[in-house]
């Protein structure tokens, strides 16, 4: 008996710990604070662009983590100084399996 009690702890600590991983992974979807991000379609994938407000920093990048399936690989993009546009960086895939942005984050340089 203590068995099957021991493998239904086991199986409902599984069940939680997998319906954490979702809501921790949704923390991505937010640009930092003075930041304004927003994510578009490219073709077999998708792109996030990010413009920030003056910082202390020279300029600012966007590093996006992508998935497609089970890999999953960073895209860092572009050094962007203040003032001048939107720092971009795009997730491409294939045709069968498109990539995506799972979350993002802005780095200072």
């Amino acid at each position: 008996m203590l068995r099957k009690w021991a493998v239904f702890a086991i199986a409902v600590f599984s069940l939680f710990g997998l319906s954490v991983v979702p809501a921790a992974a949704a923390g991505g979807d937010f640009a930092p604070p003075g930041c304004f991000g927003e994510r578009y379609g490219i073709l077999f994938g998708q792109g996030i662009s990010v413009s920030c407000f003056p910082g202390e920093g020279y300029g600012y990048r966007v590093i996006a983590h992508c998935s497609t399936g089970s890999a999953f690989w960073y895209v860092v993009g572009d050094p962007v100084p203040y003032g001048f546009g939107p720092a971009v960086a795009e997730c491409s895939g294939a045709l069968l399996v498109p990539a995506r942005v799972v979350a993002y984050r802005v780095d200072e340089i």
